[in-house]
């Protein structure tokens, strides 16, 4: 794997003498509008107003609308991996907002200098609040959006509100922010109990402390519905990721709604009847303290949606490879013993919990997370319980038992870190504000503990040390260039695009040189690059079939001719702006082939965009064809 993420922070991060932690931008709208501005495209009856602390809009009645929530120019270049935040609310049907950005908007503040600028549709993860019952407040925290790709000094960013007289949301923005440099204070070469102390010292800081259960302020129920949620294997619901009972590479897993199959007291026995809130370092191992004081009753780098009766054969038992099962869930999560480990009736039940192959990595990264963000109360939570005695061994370091650790560290190879995890991850840190350095960062793993061959944390040589990766147009196609300064174990590189920053497709694939001291350069081609914005990344695997990722390059390909699509994922209403007049015969195709065109009503806005409306279609991937190419677009 790369030098990775959280390794290329050390490497680029310092070398540029970069300050600590930043808030790029911070507004909450106490004062009105702030340093924002609001322009209205259409219908000046329905604007964005500032209204107790935050910024509101509602279309509902007269005609239809577009207005413009756009941001201060930010400088994008000062600093690096940033995030996006916001906390939003929404009543009624209609359109989701959008979240844009520009580097070419001049701040001219009319609907022409809006529609002369080039903007980017970033990926949101909205939930439809209206359709939605059992939220406790209003406001939702939005989870952290990656927006480290985008670059300039003066960009703007922009909630973008459409929506028709009859079928119009209201929506309500606050809290809007940007950090940047989380790691940047992480000392170069830092490792074993050193490199922990400093981790230890950064995620200890969090902003908030959420409420376990409340029926008026953000609580873990809330929480959830941001961290583990995902679509159904139909793509037609959204339903809640349990890691217990989810079937990952076959169908039929259990369909948990986050509201009504909550576990409130009377959930029946047996598996797939409701689900609960797992603290997977178990409370009986801390103390079982309830109140605000006890951060870890809430801490949601630790606590995810679970089946009620699994979890509860999962009991307070540590996590370990089964032999003699006596709990099979459905899908083939495990809880029984295993001979061969240390812990005897006197110390420990002798019993363990075994998930699934693809979350075995998932469980561990969260109990390191667990005893380096607690590890000052490691020697306290000592003596509490025969089954953490088994696990924790009293100290700040290394402060899991050998046994266990070497179950994590194997865990933890076996298993890279998914999309699912970086997923959780961004949505905890909008929750509470710090990080799992372990995701964000698979490589301070080994550099804390080393890794699950026995290798020294203080003699680890990671993999890939990145030294560059850059895309650029050349004539008709994209020229993709990177360079390593040494390369340990490296299988292969995949080079990958997406024009949505979700769904990313591999462009070209290129052989690694296995294992170099000396700087290589690589180069491919995109010679069929996608129309208008697309985004660039490299994938680098080991022979073992661990990977990561780099940093990702946006591009912007083609001529005036080019074509926005956009919301994308599409919920109702599809929007094709550009050069219409080019644009001939729309048709749309599922991904059988067939042309479902006939279910979609078309409306043509001034000659400058179409808009679709897909009511009718299932949710699925589609492609549009025009006179200037096809497109995919995901409909919700």
């Amino acid at each position: 794997m790369f030098l990775p993420i959280l390794l290329l922070f050390t490497l680029f991060f310092h070398i540029g003498n970069l300050s600590a932690q930043v808030f790029v931008h911070q507004e909450n709208f106490n004062t009105g509008i702030g340093t924002w501005s609001s322009v209205n495209i259409s219908d000046v009856t329905d604007v964005w107003t500032p209204t107790t602390n935050y910024m509101e809009i509602d279309g509902s009645g007269g005609a239809d609308d577009e207005d413009w929530l756009i941001s201060p120019a930010i400088n994008m270049d000062a600093q690096t991996e940033e995030f996006f935040m916001f906390d939003y609310f929404d009543a009624n049907n209609g359109n989701f907002v959008e979240l844009v950005y520009s580097s070419n908007y001049n701040n001219g503040g009319t609907p022409a200098d809006i529609a002369a600028a080039t903007w980017t549709n970033l990926p949101l993860k909205l939930i439809d609040l209206n359709a939605t019952p059992c939220f406790n407040i209003d406001f939702q925290r939005h989870p952290a959006i990656d927006v480290g790709m985008v670059t300039g000094t003066a960009v703007y960013f922009a909630f973008k509100y459409t929506g028709v007289s009859s079928n119009s949301k209201l929506y309500r923005i606050d809290n809007v922010h940007i950090d940047a440099n989380y790691f940047v204070n992480i000392t170069p070469g830092a490792n074993c109990a050193a490199l922990k102390q400093e981790l230890h010292d950064l995620i200890a800081v969090q902003a908030d402390r959420i409420r376990y259960s409340s029926s008026s302020q953000y609580d873990v129920w809330d929480a959830i519905m941001h961290t583990d949620t995902r679509l159904n294997d139909a793509g037609t619901a959204t339903i809640v990721w349990d890691m217990f009972t989810d079937r990952p590479t076959a169908t039929g897993e259990v369909e948990y709604n986050h509201c009504t199959h909550r576990d409130q007291g009377s959930c029946p026995g047996g598996e797939g009847n409701c689900y609960n809130r797992e603290h997977t370092f178990p409370r009986s191992w801390w103390g079982g303290g309830t109140t605000l004081s006890d951060t870890i009753n809430t801490d949601m780098h630790h606590i995810y949606a679970s089946d009620r009766s699994l979890n509860s054969s999962k009991s307070n038992y540590p996590p370990g490879m089964v032999t003699s099962p006596v709990t099979t869930g459905s899908n083939g999560w495990l809880m029984g013993a295993n001979a061969s480990y240390p812990c005897t009736p006197a110390t420990g039940s002798k019993r363990y919990f075994e998930p699934l192959d693809e979350f075995k990595g998932d469980y561990a990264r969260t109990y390191f997370y667990v005893v380096t963000r607690y590890q000052h109360n490691m020697a306290a939570w000592q003596g509490l319980s025969s089954q953490g005695n088994c696990f924790i061994d009293g100290t700040t370091y290394p402060s899991i038992q050998n046994w266990a650790m070497q179950v994590l560290l194997q865990w933890h190879a076996q298993d890279p870190v998914s999309q699912k995890e970086i997923d959780h991850n961004r949505a905890v840190y909008a929750i509470q504000g710090n990080w799992n350095p372990y995701i964000y960062t698979p490589g301070y793993v080994y550099l804390v503990w080393g890794d699950e061959n026995g290798t020294p944390c203080n003699t680890i040589v990671l993999p890939v040390e990145l030294l560059s990766f850059d895309a650029a147009i050349e004539r008709e196609a994209v020229k993709i260039n990177w360079a390593t300064s040494s390369e340990n174990n490296n299988d292969y590189f995949l080079v990958e695009r997406s024009n949505d920053l979700m769904n990313w497709e591999e462009v070209a694939f290129v052989s690694g040189a296995g294992n170099s001291t000396e700087e290589i350069t690589y180069s491919e081609s995109d010679y069929f690059p996608l129309a208008g914005n697309s985004y660039y990344r490299l994938k680098q695997v080991d022979f073992d079939g661990e990977y990561s990722y780099s940093e990702i390059r946006p591009i912007n390909f083609g001529s005036d001719q080019d074509l926005v699509f956009y919301p994308n994922p599409v919920k109702d209403v599809l929007t094709i702006k550009g050069n219409i007049d080019d644009l001939g015969q729309v048709q749309v195709f599922d991904l059988l082939g067939r042309d479902v065109t006939s279910l979609i009503s078309f409306e043509y806005m001034n000659g400058q965009e179409v808009r679709l409306r897909m009511d009718n279609l299932s949710a699925d991937v589609y492609i549009v064809k025009t006179n200037l190419g096809q497109y995919r677009v995901v409909k919700k």
